[in-house]
């Protein structure tokens, strides 16, 4: 269950993933369409990770894809000869969420973001005045540091307002700066909306908004998780 729960963890924060379960399965995917990142255990079936590591080294087609390998707890030698063969990071078993999710956008993302950002739906109200979504809530994508807000009538850039978020039963009030905006007359992929950065929130909220994107993650893996447990192929 573990490449699944790392596969799931993964797609929950909207990556493309191919799992393999074996070194030679994986060599072969990554032949026919070539990863931005590998993530491998150090014990594989017919082959060790770091050999795979040192076969995708040799090939010109896939030496520069950054790997992370997935060590035991507290094993001080895997995590330093990982490093020095040239591993692009380490992640320690169990694995958690925050830390997976800042290592790979740390090594991919060109504009890494410290914090999980996932989608959720949520009331939301601006300046005091609530958002007309659907059934009441919002359709939005939620860090601790700030959140993506889905609006025809977008604030222009670098504008200040205040946001309410309904979470559960607790109402976090903040904030925010408008870091990009569009509209629907400019015909972006993504729906009209605006990107906010919390300036001003009180380390209680955005405490509570962190635990409640944990809980959301790990409750979304443990649902899919049953899911496979219950209906086995």
């Amino acid at each position: 269950m573990e490449i699944l729960s790392l596969s799931l963890l993964l797609q929950r924060f909207e990556y493309d993933v191919s799992s393999a379960h074996t070194a030679a399965e994986a060599l072969e995917r990554i032949s026919a369409n070539r990863p931005a990142l590998i993530i491998t255990d150090m014990v594989l079936p017919g082959m060790s990770g770091m050999d795979l590591f040192q076969l995708l080294k040799q090939d010109l087609r896939t030496a520069f894809i950054p790997v992370v390998f997935v060590i035991p707890p507290s094993d001080v030698a895997s995590d330093r000869y990982c490093m020095e063969s040239g591993a692009a990071a380490c992640i320690s078993k169990p694995i958690q969420a925050e830390e997976l999710y800042r290592t790979v956008q740390e090594i991919i993302e060109p504009k890494p973001r410290a914090g999980i950002r996932i989608d959720t739906r949520l009331p939301i109200s601006l300046n005091n005045v609530r958002l007309d979504c659907a059934e009441g809530a919002c359709e939005v994508d939620l860090s601790e540091n700030g959140i993506y807000v889905p609006t025809r009538e977008p604030y222009p850039q670098n504008r200040q307002i205040t946001v309410q978020i309904d979470i559960k039963d607790r109402k976090i009030s903040a904030t925010a700066a408008v870091l990009h905006s569009h509209s629907p007359a400019e015909g972006q992929r993504k729906e009209p909306g605006m990107g906010l950065k919390f300036i001003k929130i009180s380390p209680q909220d955005q405490d509570f908004i962190r635990k409640f994107i944990h809980d959301e993650v790990s409750r979304d893996i443990r649902s899919a998780l049953s899911q496979v447990s219950s209906n086995p192929r």
